[in-house]
């Protein structure tokens, strides 16, 4: 009884003391901007044969030697420092321009460092064609630089393409689950040289063979342009 009178006093006083203003709480903290959306994991546009040969190169990649590459939308998420000063605005890699699952480049890349070798899985959506039902050309030679210009970039850092020489040896049907095999042959200076096969994922058909020379950026000048904008 003693202690719950004494209690209630303590609480009548503290009534009756003038307040001043409420303390402002401090804002909760800021939620970090949500982490981009990897493409290269299997989609609604995905084939059973895409499906089924991802598989089998996630089971390679158990092993220890190969490991999958996640793909982001923008050129710049791929890179350390993803958000240093570059060109304002929204920006789409190209290979991953095309909006809507299994509407354009499906692809999955998987990278050996210690081979200097890389694997790309791909399929080509509708929006993707040249001939009626054939994949145009262009997109052919986009995904060999894509998976060339990767592959090196593994090999060297930063690098740019100076040559492509593509041999087109077999029509792709939209939809065909290819795979993309490159590697780099050889490194001279800030030259990269690399080569690539192209053939159904299955091996059965050998559709493209390409080489290319890429050239590593001067750090000091590439910096230089990218925090002027690109000028």
């Amino acid at each position: 009884m003693w202690r719950g009178g004494r209690a209630a006093s303590r609480a009548l006083a503290a009534a009756r003391r003038p307040r001043g203003p409420a303390r402002p709480r401090p804002p909760p903290p800021a939620a970090g901007p949500d982490p981009p959306r990897d493409r290269a994991v299997p989609n609604g546009g995905w084939s059973a044969a895409m499906r089924r040969h991802y598989r089998r190169l996630l089971d390679m990649a158990a092993a220890g030697a190969w490991a999958r590459l996640p793909s982001y939308p923008r050129a710049r998420q791929h890179l350390p420092g993803a958000e240093a000063p570059g060109p304002a605005g929204d920006t789409r890699l190209f290979l991953r321009a095309i909006e809507g699952d299994g509407a354009g480049f499906e692809y999955a890349m998987f990278l050996n460092a210690a081979e200097r070798r890389l694997l790309c899985l791909f399929q080509p959506g509708p929006y993707l064609e040249g001939h009626p039902g054939l994949t145009h050309g262009g997109a052919i030679a986009a995904i060999i630089d894509g998976a060339l210009g990767t592959c090196a970039l593994a090999v060297a850092g930063k690098v740019m393409t100076a040559n492509l020489s593509i041999d087109y040896l077999a029509p792709v049907p939209l939809g065909a689950v290819l795979l993309v095999d490159g590697r780099a042959e050889r490194l001279e200076g800030r030259k990269v040289f690399l080569s690539c096969h192209v053939r159904s994922a299955d091996g059965d058909a050998l559709h493209a063979r390409a080489t290319g020379l890429f050239i590593r950026l001067d750090p000091t000048k590439h910096r230089a342009q990218e925090e002027g904008g690109g000028r």
